[in-house]
């Protein structure tokens, strides 16, 4: 497997760099254009049903020196901390480091030769999430994904998630517990569905959510295990909770009182929490923790 990717930072470097609305129609075809810029509104018009473009938004900010009632491309939020944004833009494009996915390649055999595109986008603007995965395919039915991550809510990110924030800290969350994470769930499924191992059945959709998050979390904290660990308190009485409510579910599923509706409604929640707060996630990361360290 290779893993072909772009970072593409216009969606904070635009926005941060206009000052005026006329700066706005002058860099007009750069918005329009820019890939990154693309992926972030593709992905805000989406998750927010809106079909309001940034460039109109862009034009409303400084026209009425102020954002629009909805402010879907949150602009109050990028444009009250500007001075900090683009001083942690100009950090985030000095290091050298900011994506590998060497580490993801390497998990796969070398037998299997496919290629995978992403566009890695770093944002100022939009949804009020720290990053997010958006899949897509060009007129010729190649598809791409594209990763973001929203500047704009690094801080508060980092500092709820793990109570303290620096640059290296938030470097590291991106390279492997952002890109890595999700590269590695992308190829992951790119894989099993190319081998035929993919398969409807609840029991092994639970196990193959348990693999597959389980490795990519440990890709995201095998920097420092010792410190996710404890974070997660997988030391003690939570891991064995976790192990009993494993047990619970499988047997739930045995029995048929646990629908397919249910079961998956309640793994795709995985996809915006932290091993903490999805059980399955804790324990495959657990069983990755003790086949690879």
């Amino acid at each position: 497997m290779k893993i072909h990717y772009t970072i593409d930072d216009s969606a904070a470097r635009l926005p941060l760099s206009i000052r005026s609305e006329e700066g706005v129609w002058d860099r007009a075809a750069e918005l329009r254009s820019a890939p990154g810029v693309q992926l972030v509104e593709l992905t805000t018009q989406h998750m927010l049903n809106t079909g309001t473009m940034l460039i109109d938004e862009l034009a409303h900010y400084f026209e009425a020196g102020s954002a629009s009632e909805s402010d879907p491309y949150a602009l109050a939020l990028c444009y009250s901390n500007r001075e900090q944004l683009e001083d942690l833009l100009r950090d985030l494009r000095g290091t050298q480091n900011l994506a590998s996915f060497r580490e993801v390649e390497a998990l796969f055999p070398v037998t299997f030769m496919r290629d995978l595109h992403f566009t890695l986008a770093l944002t100022t603007v939009g949804v009020s999430a720290f990053g997010y995965v958006r899949s897509f395919k060009d007129s010729e039915g190649e598809e791409y994904h594209g990763m973001v991550v929203n500047l704009a809510q690094a801080r508060p990110h980092l500092e709820t998630v793990l109570g303290q924030f620096s640059l290296s800290l938030l470097v590291d969350v991106i390279r492997r517990g952002f890109f890595n994470h999700m590269g590695f769930r992308i190829a992951y499924a790119e894989y099993t569905g190319a081998i035929g191992r993919s398969s409807d059945r609840p029991l092994d959709k639970l196990k193959d959510a348990l693999l597959s998050r389980g490795i990519a979390w440990y890709l995201s904290y095998q920097n420092d295990l010792d410190f996710y660990t404890q974070m997660l308190d997988l030391n003690g009485e939570r891991l064995a909770s976790y192990a009993r409510h494993w047990n619970s579910t499988v047997e739930s599923i045995q029995r048929r009182s646990l629908s397919d509706d249910t079961l998956e409604e309640w793994l795709r929640r995985g996809d915006f929490h932290h091993p903490g707060e999805l059980y399955v996630d804790a324990l495959g990361f657990h069983a990755a923790r003790t086949v690879f360290a």
